[in-house]
Protein backbone atom coordinates (compact mmCIF):
# COMPACT_ATOMS: atom_id res chain seq x y z
CA UNK A 1 0.00 0.00 0.00
CA UNK A 2 3.19 2.62 0.82
CA UNK A 3 4.17 1.92 -2.54
CA UNK A 4 1.24 2.53 -4.48
CA UNK A 5 0.73 5.49 -2.63
CA UNK A 6 4.07 6.88 -3.79
CA UNK A 7 3.14 6.39 -6.83
CA UNK A 8 0.15 8.29 -6.32
CA UNK A 9 2.06 11.61 -4.50
CA UNK A 10 4.81 11.37 -7.03
CA UNK A 11 1.64 11.61 -10.15
CA UNK A 12 -0.07 14.15 -8.28
CA UNK A 13 2.86 16.58 -7.86
CA UNK A 14 3.83 16.31 -11.58
CA UNK A 15 0.57 17.26 -12.50
CA UNK A 16 -0.18 19.65 -10.06
CA UNK A 17 2.87 21.77 -11.13
CA UNK A 18 1.78 20.87 -14.70
CA UNK A 19 -1.70 21.95 -14.38
CA UNK A 20 -3.19 23.09 -10.63
CA UNK A 21 -5.70 22.01 -8.89
CA UNK A 22 -8.78 22.99 -10.88
CA UNK A 23 -8.80 20.58 -13.95
CA UNK A 24 -7.16 17.62 -12.98
CA UNK A 25 -9.62 14.64 -12.68
CA UNK A 26 -9.09 11.34 -10.60
CA UNK A 27 -9.08 9.37 -13.93
CA UNK A 28 -5.92 11.31 -15.50
CA UNK A 29 -4.12 11.20 -11.66
CA UNK A 30 -4.78 6.87 -12.16
CA UNK A 31 -3.76 7.13 -14.90
CA UNK A 32 -0.61 8.64 -14.31
CA UNK A 33 -0.06 6.63 -11.34
CA UNK A 34 -0.79 3.58 -12.99
CA UNK A 35 -3.23 2.26 -10.85
CA UNK A 36 -6.88 1.07 -11.07
CA UNK A 37 -9.44 3.88 -10.26
CA UNK A 38 -10.84 1.47 -7.42
CA UNK A 39 -7.62 1.52 -5.94
CA UNK A 40 -7.45 5.78 -6.52
CA UNK A 41 -10.85 5.96 -4.66
CA UNK A 42 -9.86 3.56 -2.25
CA UNK A 43 -6.76 5.98 -1.46
CA UNK A 44 -7.80 9.16 -2.43
CA UNK A 45 -11.22 11.01 -1.22
CA UNK A 46 -10.45 14.16 -3.61
CA UNK A 47 -8.35 16.15 -5.18
CA UNK A 48 -8.00 18.68 -2.61
CA UNK A 49 -7.22 16.46 -0.03
CA UNK A 50 -4.70 15.18 -2.06
CA UNK A 51 -2.95 18.47 -2.51
CA UNK A 52 -3.33 18.63 0.86
CA UNK A 53 -1.51 15.78 1.74
CA UNK A 54 1.55 16.77 -0.76
CA UNK A 55 2.18 19.99 1.55
CA UNK A 56 2.50 17.95 4.42
CA UNK A 57 4.42 15.49 2.82
CA UNK A 58 6.87 18.32 2.21
CA UNK A 59 6.58 19.85 5.87
CA UNK A 60 7.19 16.33 6.98
CA UNK A 61 9.51 14.57 5.01
CA UNK A 62 11.26 16.44 2.06
CA UNK A 63 11.88 20.36 3.71
CA UNK A 64 13.47 18.18 7.47
CA UNK A 65 15.88 17.05 5.36
CA UNK A 66 17.36 20.02 4.81
CA UNK A 67 16.91 20.84 8.39
CA UNK A 68 18.94 17.70 9.43
CA UNK A 69 21.84 18.82 6.85
CA UNK A 70 22.17 22.35 8.71
CA UNK A 71 22.24 20.60 12.05
CA UNK A 72 24.58 17.92 11.45
CA UNK A 73 26.93 20.44 9.56
CA UNK A 74 27.22 22.01 12.68
CA UNK A 75 25.95 25.49 11.75
CA UNK A 76 25.06 28.01 14.52
CA UNK A 77 25.60 31.12 12.86
CA UNK A 78 21.97 32.32 11.46
CA UNK A 79 23.83 33.71 8.27
CA UNK A 80 25.54 30.38 7.58
CA UNK A 81 22.25 28.31 8.35
CA UNK A 82 20.20 30.82 6.08
CA UNK A 83 22.30 30.85 2.73
CA UNK A 84 23.09 26.91 3.45
CA UNK A 85 19.57 25.60 3.87
CA UNK A 86 18.17 28.21 0.73
CA UNK A 87 21.08 26.56 -1.64
CA UNK A 88 19.91 23.21 -0.64
CA UNK A 89 16.32 23.89 -1.72
CA UNK A 90 17.55 24.92 -4.90
CA UNK A 91 19.72 21.47 -4.84
CA UNK A 92 16.14 19.31 -3.70
CA UNK A 93 14.01 21.17 -6.43
CA UNK A 94 17.49 20.43 -9.66
CA UNK A 95 17.67 16.88 -7.99
CA UNK A 96 13.58 16.18 -7.76
CA UNK A 97 12.22 18.71 -10.64
CA UNK A 98 8.23 17.90 -10.03
CA UNK A 99 8.81 18.48 -6.94
CA UNK A 100 10.92 22.19 -7.41
CA UNK A 101 7.85 22.73 -10.48
CA UNK A 102 5.28 22.69 -7.63
CA UNK A 103 7.31 24.78 -5.23
CA UNK A 104 8.14 26.97 -7.74
CA UNK A 105 4.04 26.95 -9.38
CA UNK A 106 2.24 27.53 -5.20
CA UNK A 107 5.49 28.70 -3.26
CA UNK A 108 3.86 32.50 -3.39
CA UNK A 109 0.22 31.41 -3.47
CA UNK A 110 -0.55 28.84 -0.73
CA UNK A 111 -0.78 29.79 2.02
CA UNK A 112 0.63 26.53 4.27
CA UNK A 113 3.64 25.97 1.82
CA UNK A 114 4.62 29.85 2.16
CA UNK A 115 4.20 29.11 6.08
CA UNK A 116 6.51 25.97 5.64
CA UNK A 117 9.19 27.34 3.18
CA UNK A 118 9.23 31.05 5.64
CA UNK A 119 9.51 28.84 8.88
CA UNK A 120 12.44 27.71 9.70
CA UNK A 121 14.75 30.65 7.91
CA UNK A 122 12.53 33.23 10.19
CA UNK A 123 13.80 31.44 13.02
CA UNK A 124 17.18 32.51 11.87
CA UNK A 125 16.26 35.69 11.18
CA UNK A 126 15.23 36.10 14.60
CA UNK A 127 17.99 34.86 16.15
CA UNK A 128 20.39 37.21 13.49
CA UNK A 129 18.16 40.25 14.50
CA UNK A 130 18.96 39.47 18.24
CA UNK A 131 22.31 38.62 18.31
CA UNK A 132 22.96 41.96 16.22
CA UNK A 133 23.81 39.75 12.77
CA UNK A 134 21.46 41.51 10.80
CA UNK A 135 20.10 44.70 10.01
CA UNK A 136 16.70 44.89 8.75
CA UNK A 137 15.69 48.48 8.74
CA UNK A 138 12.25 49.49 8.91
CA UNK A 139 11.50 45.81 7.00
CA UNK A 140 8.72 43.86 8.70
CA UNK A 141 8.61 40.30 9.08
CA UNK A 142 5.98 39.53 6.34
CA UNK A 143 8.04 41.46 4.52
CA UNK A 144 11.14 39.84 5.42
CA UNK A 145 9.56 36.43 4.83
CA UNK A 146 8.25 37.36 1.19
CA UNK A 147 11.93 37.93 0.37
CA UNK A 148 12.97 35.16 1.32
CA UNK A 149 10.02 33.04 -0.17
CA UNK A 150 10.42 34.95 -3.35
CA UNK A 151 14.45 34.40 -3.55
CA UNK A 152 13.67 30.28 -3.00
CA UNK A 153 11.10 30.43 -5.65
CA UNK A 154 12.89 32.28 -7.96
CA UNK A 155 16.40 30.87 -8.06
CA UNK A 156 14.73 27.31 -8.00
CA UNK A 157 12.65 28.60 -11.50
CA UNK A 158 15.79 30.00 -12.68
CA UNK A 159 17.19 26.30 -12.53
CA UNK A 160 14.14 24.55 -13.43
CA UNK A 161 14.12 26.38 -17.00
CA UNK A 162 17.92 25.82 -17.51
CA UNK A 163 19.37 29.44 -17.01
CA UNK A 164 22.02 28.51 -14.43
CA UNK A 165 23.34 25.15 -12.45
CA UNK A 166 21.77 24.99 -8.98
CA UNK A 167 25.09 25.92 -7.65
CA UNK A 168 26.07 28.81 -9.41
CA UNK A 169 22.19 30.04 -9.18
CA UNK A 170 21.86 28.71 -5.27
CA UNK A 171 25.23 30.55 -3.67
CA UNK A 172 24.29 33.72 -6.01
CA UNK A 173 20.82 34.28 -4.82
CA UNK A 174 22.37 33.61 -0.85
CA UNK A 175 24.62 36.22 -1.11
CA UNK A 176 22.32 38.39 -2.10
CA UNK A 177 19.60 37.10 0.64
CA UNK A 178 22.35 37.85 2.89
CA UNK A 179 23.55 41.48 1.74
CA UNK A 180 19.60 42.46 2.16
CA UNK A 181 19.88 41.19 5.88
CA UNK A 182 23.14 43.67 6.56
CA UNK A 183 25.65 41.29 5.82
CA UNK A 184 28.89 42.80 4.20
CA UNK A 185 29.11 42.10 0.61
CA UNK A 186 32.74 40.25 1.02
CA UNK A 187 30.98 37.70 3.88
CA UNK A 188 28.31 37.38 1.88
CA UNK A 189 30.41 35.65 -1.00
CA UNK A 190 32.51 33.68 1.55
CA UNK A 191 29.42 32.01 3.33
CA UNK A 192 27.32 31.60 0.09
CA UNK A 193 30.25 29.39 -1.26
CA UNK A 194 31.00 27.39 1.45
CA UNK A 195 30.78 23.86 1.59
CA UNK A 196 27.28 22.68 1.73
CA UNK A 197 26.60 19.17 3.77
CA UNK A 198 24.90 16.51 2.06
CA UNK A 199 21.78 15.80 2.16
CA UNK A 200 20.03 12.12 4.34
CA UNK A 201 18.55 10.28 2.29
CA UNK A 202 14.68 10.76 1.95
Amino acid sequence: MRATNKRITTAAIKLFAERGTQELTMSELAEAAQVSRGTLYRNVESIEGLFDQVIEDLATEWLPRIGVAIDRHGDTDPAARMATGLRLVVRLAHENQALGRFIVRFGMTDKALRSILSGPPMHDVEQGVASGRYNLGGATEFGVASLIIGTVVSTAWVVLEGHQGWREAGSGAAELLLRSLGIESGEARRIAAAELPELPLG
